[in-house]
């Protein structure tokens, strides 16, 4: 059983301020941390930047492979799917640091067993619908989940899902979205609390301190 995994880096960083997966969290470098962790599970790491990062990366994490990101965020995991060949593929934001070993083989043992697998934590808050300025329903919460990474699949059907997505042109925001829209339902388990995904300054202030 071969296993790769893709960790996303190519973001600009334009809400943050700038890019995020470089800066600095407890002393080590946001990209680090999943680095490291793929590092020890996977066969094969592959770490997605943009074009002007792609040396910096490379010399700084010489073990992996280095490809260049695309416009969007599916184009640069599809850049990273075709560098790579292996059974099961996993691939994380880079954006989410705190990520535990614990929950990438909870991912990956029901990957190997049901070729797909989504990490997600139920929403405990109320959820309101607001138009024109006014909150006008509420949203039975029952059913609705926060998607984490990393996700986990059999990487040939994957792969050649993302093959027909990208030649309908149509954007996708995750992988199991592309999966449901080809092979229908995806496998989930529960998703870690502490594995924030890091969007502004105090997310990363909040990653620092859940690092202690």
């Amino acid at each position: 059983m071969r296993i790769a995994g893709i960790i996303v880096a190519a973001g600009s960083g334009r809400r943050f301020g700038f890019k995020k997966q470089f800066a600095q969290l407890n002393g080590r470098m946001v990209l680090e941390y999943s680095v490291s962790v793929f590092r020890d599970v996977c066969d094969d790491t592959v770490i997605v930047v943009q074009k002007e990062d792609m040396d910096f990366v490379k010399n700084r994490f010489e073990f992996a492979k280095v490809v260049e990101g695309g416009v969007e965020r599916m184009n640069s995991v599809y850049n990273g799917l075709v560098s790579v060949s292996c059974d099961i593929v996993l691939i994380h934001d880079a954006a989410r640091p705190l990520l535990g070993r614990e929950l990438v083989d909870r991912v990956l043992n029901k990957a190997v067993e049901f070729e797909s697998c989504v990490p997600v934590l139920k929403i405990a808050e109320t959820i309101k619908r607001i138009k024109n300025g006014k909150i006008v329903g509420s949203v039975d919460r029952n059913e609705l989940y926060l998607a984490q990474t990393p996700q986990a699949f059999n990487y040939k059907k994957l792969k050649i899902a993302y093959d027909r997505a990208v030649t309908k042109g149509k954007n996708y925001t995750d992988e199991a979205s592309i999966w449901e829209e080809f092979y229908g339902s995806v496998e989930y388990v529960e998703g870690d609390k502490k594995n924030i995904k890091i969007t502004t300054k105090e997310d990363l202030e909040f990653a620092e301190c859940l690092l202690g």
